[in-house]
């Protein structure tokens, strides 16, 4: 279900932008009904072990903030920058590294195994996701990657940092999600304001940053964005709960598939051979995370 909230999540964003939406308007109103949503929908029935969590574990509390305001914060901020200053190929590839690095995190604050196996099924998942996204394309290095993957490192440590809490914690994970819209909009608007004092030389960069009012053909979109997103951390997060960090990325990379089909449907897109071949390679890779232990330990 995280996946597939996620895919649609990319789908709408895609509209949004196509009605003229810009960036950071879109992505501060989206958080904003997201975290309405959470307060209506899960807020209620947490509430006391959210108060309990603030007032009787505070350094766990903080500790829970800073990696959800790394992860939804500081992750997305350096996505959108990375994808302003590189090539979309380069982009849709390259954000499918947080598998790796989430693995690799995983491995050394969980101890979760590194095995040759899942090694080896990363692998074709990564060729996979390369096939379908760039249609075997070369990928030019740019400014941009960078940000990219530190956009990686950010998604991925965050989410190795509440696994590692929810693992040894009897913490409802509704509690953590309640939190991730409160640790991610200050980041937020303080990047949108240091960037809406500094001046940007880049004019890619600067269209990113541009905070006008969204316009009205782009609210529908921001909206429904904004309950994909509640969805998708109410999902993520339940299964990181009792799931290992590992097999959440894992599972995660059907993503691009989803949206792959959503936009064949809905954006009249067509996918030749050398897509559908990478299509193959992720969905046969999930069958034998799915039908095996090697992401469960």
């Amino acid at each position: 279900m995280f996946s597939f909230f996620w895919a649609l999540q990319i789908i709408f964003t895609k509209f949004g932008f196509n009605a003229g939406a810009e960036v950071f308007p879109f992505l501060i109103i989206s958080t904003t009904i997201a975290f309405l949503i959470l307060l209506f929908l899960i807020f209620p029935k947490v509430k006391s072990q959210f108060i309990d969590l603030y007032k009787n574990q505070n350094p766990q509390f903080w500790k829970l903030f800073v990696a959800n305001g790394i992860q939804a914060g500081f992750g997305t901020c350096l996505a959108l920058i990375g994808i302003a200053l590189t090539d979309a190929i380069n982009a849709g590839f390259l954000v499918k590294l947080t598998t790796v690095t989430t693995i690799l995190f995983a491995w050394i604050f969980l101890k979760e195994r590194m095995s040759l196996i899942k090694v080896a099924v990363v692998i074709m998942m990564l060729t996979g996701a390369y096939l379908l996204t760039t249609q075997a394309q070369v990928l030019i290095p740019k400014a941009g990657d960078l940000f990219l993957l530190g956009a990686c490192v950010c998604w991925s440590l965050g989410t190795v940092l509440v696994r590692m809490f929810l693992r040894d914690h009897p913490t409802e994970p509704d509690v953590v999600t309640m939190q991730k819209p409160m640790a991610s909009l200050p980041v937020i608007l303080v990047l949108v304001s240091l960037f809406m004092i500094v001046p940007v030389s880049s004019e890619d960069l600067s269209q990113v940053f541009n905070c006008c009012l969204l316009p009205s053909t782009g609210m529908i979109y921001s909206l429904l964005n904004g309950f994909c997103i509640a969805m998708a951390w109410i999902f993520l997060y339940r299964t990181l709960k009792i799931s290992t960090a590992s097999y959440l990325t894992m599972m995660s990379m059907i993503t691009p598939v989803i949206v792959s089909v959503l936009a064949v449907i809905f954006l009249d897109e067509s996918l030749i051979w050398i897509q559908l071949i990478g299509a193959a390679l992720i969905i046969l890779s999930g069958i034998l995370v799915y039908f095996s232990d090697i992401a469960y330990a």
